[in-house]
C-alpha cells in the first residue's frame, strides 16, 4: 500500500520477512510504520531459485499465527512468497518500492532518511536488509562476464549448455541437482574435500550419488583462477586445468553490504563482523536505530533465518514504546 506521508513514527528499511515482521508487530501496536524496499516487494524471496523447498515446515514460517498452506510437507518458495506479499496486502501495511536508501542523518530527535526518492522523517529507523544484495566475491578475472551469474534462479535457459557451479553448500548443491534434470552438464567445483555436511538431509545423498554415478562432476580442493569466454582456469592443487563453459554460477554465499553500513556510523566486531547492538532490544549503536533479521548475523547469515527471527519484532516495538 503507497503513502504519501513523509513523517513516520517508524521506518523499515527492507521488505523481507523480518521486515515484515517488524512491520505486523507495529501495526498490531497501533504504530504507524513505512516499508521501503530497494526492489519489487519481498525482494529477497523473489530472487530465491524458483523450485526452491524451504528446509522449514510451515509452522515455522508463521507469524503472529497467521496460517501458512502448503501443498507437500514443508513449503515452496512460491508459497512463501505468496503468503508474506499477502501479509503485507491483506493487513494494508503501508509500503514503497523501487526505492534505495541512501542515507541516515540525525536532526534533533529525528532521522532523516535519504532515499533515491527523496526524504522521510522518522522517530526510529529498523534496517532489515538482509545480505542476499551483496555475493562473495571470488577477485578473479573475468567475474564479471555476461556469462558468469552470483544468482540461480531458473535451469531452463541451462537446459544443454556446460554448466561450472562454484560452491559446495545448499546454494550450489540444489542448482546442480536442477540444472542436471534439465538437461544441463554440471560440473561442481569446490574448495573443500566433499559436498558440506551442512547441507540439506534430503539434498545431500541425492547430490553424492549423482556425483558417484558420473551424472554430475565434481572437483574438490579446486578454486577458480580465471574465467574467459567459454573457458573456466581451475587450479586442482598444484595442477591446472581448462574447462568448457558457456555459463558460470558462483554460488559462494553472501554478506551485508558493509561499505554502505560503515559509511551510516554503524559498527561492527569480530571475525564474523557481528554488529554491534543490545542483544534484548536490538537498538544499534546508533540510538533509535534497530537491525532485524539476517543482518544481525554478520558474516555468518545461517545463524538467523526466518524461524528464530520472528521475535524481532516484537522486542524492538517493545523497547520503542518503551515498554517494561
Amino acid at each position: 500500500m503507497l503513502d504519501t506521508r513523509r513523517e513516520w513514527p517508524l521506518l523499515i528499511v527492507g521488505s523481507g520477512p523480518a521486515g515484515i515482521g517488524v512491520a505486523l508487530e507495529a501495526k498490531r501496536r497501533g504504530v504507524a510504520a513505512l516499508l521501503v524496499e530497494r526492489g519489487a516487494l519481498c525482494h529477497t524471496l523473489y530472487r530465491f531459485p524458483e523450485r526452491m523447498t524451504y528446509f522449514s515446515t510451515a509452522e515455522l514460517l508463521e507469524f503472529a499465527g497467521i496460517p501458512l498452506v502448503c501443498a507437500g510437507a514443508k513449503p515452496t518458495k512460491r508459497e512463501v512468497l505468496d503468503y508474506f506479499t499477502r501479509i503485507v496486502t491483506s493487513f494494508r501495511l503501508p509500503f514503497e518500492t523501487d526505492c534505495a536508501v541512501t542515507g541516515l542523518r540525525r536532526e534533533s530527535d529525528q532521522w532523516i532518511v535519504s532515499s533515491s526518492r527523496g526524504e522521510w522523517r522518522c522517530r526510529a529507523v529498523v534496517l532489515a536488509t538482509g545480505s542476499y544484495d551483496q555475493p562473495n566475491l571470488l577477485y578473479v578475472p573475468g567475474e564479471h562476464l555476461p556469462h558468469v551469474s552470483h544468482y540461480f534462479e531458473s535451469a531452463h535457459p541451462f537446459i544443454g549448455k556446460q554448466v561450472i557451479i562454484v560452491g559446495g553448500k545448499n546454494s550450489a548443491a540444489e542448482a546442480a541437482l536442477e540444472l542436471y534434470r534439465a538437461g544441463a552438464h554440471v560440473t561442481l567445483i569446490h574448495r573443500g574435500a566433499g559436498v558440506s555436511p551442512s547441507v540439506k538431509y534430503w539434498i545431500k545423498p541425492d547430490l553424492e550419488n549423482r556425483i558417484r554415478d558420473g551424472e554430475i562432476r565434481a572437483l574438490y580442493h579446486a578454486q577458480i583462477a580465471a574465467i574467459e569466454a567459454g573457458i573456466v582456469k581451475v587450479r586442482i592443487g598444484e595442477r591446472d586445468q581448462d574447462l568448457s563453459a558457456d555459463a558460470v554460477l558462483l554460488l559462494t554465499g553472501y554478506q551485508p553490504d558493509y561499505e554502505w553500513l560503515r559509511r551510516m556510523g554503524f559498527e561492527f566486531e569480530g571475525e564474523a563482523d557481528l554488529p554491534v547492538h543490545d542483544p534484548l532490544t536490538l537498538e544499534s549503536n546508533l540510538p533509535g536505530v534497530y537491525f532485524a533479521g539476517v543482518l544481525l548475523a554478520g558474516r555468518q547469515a545461517s545463524r538467523v533465518f526466518i524461524e528464530n527471527s520472528r521475535e524481532h519484532g516484537a522486542r524492538i516495538l517493545k523497547h520503542f514504546l518503551r515498554e517494561t
